[in-house]
């Protein structure tokens, strides 16, 4: 069957339908299974629901055992999903706050933002 006639038929790219496919099956499954977000602990629904890692992987000694490993994934809100990732303190080796763990780790501490804030002022003096 051409993809053109499955994308006349589905209204969507083939991929994307099959990529929605497996939300709906996942998250089927979440809700049957009594999971709540892992970070507030509130319901989710199919548009609130992400798939996040415990332990991050990138940049860790095995990015490929942390992203595979069943036990390192929990179910969460996006937004707590993505608030939680910006919070993320100790991440690797850098523990300090300041430019590297804005620009590096995401956080958006105080002290971080306002490191990144006179990184961006010296930086503007300089050209």
């Amino acid at each position: 069957m051409s993809k053109d006639k499955k994308t006349a038929q589905l209204g969507m790219s083939p991929s994307t339908a099959s990529g929605r496919l497996v939300k709906d099956i996942l998250f089927d499954f979440v809700e049957k299974s009594g999971y709540t977000c892992y970070h507030c602990g509130e319901q989710m629904t199919r548009e609130t629901f992400s798939i996040e890692h415990k332990v991050p992987w990138l940049d860790s000694e095995d990015p490929v055992g942390l992203f595979f490993a069943l036990d390192n994934i929990h179910y969460s809100h996006l937004s707590c999903n993505a608030r939680a990732a910006r919070r993320k303190v100790g991440v690797g080796e850098a523990t300090d706050h300041g430019i590297t763990m804005y620009n590096k780790y995401g956080c958006r501490c105080d002290v971080c933002k306002l490191a990144k804030a006179k990184h961006n002022k010296l930086r503007y003096k300089n050209q």
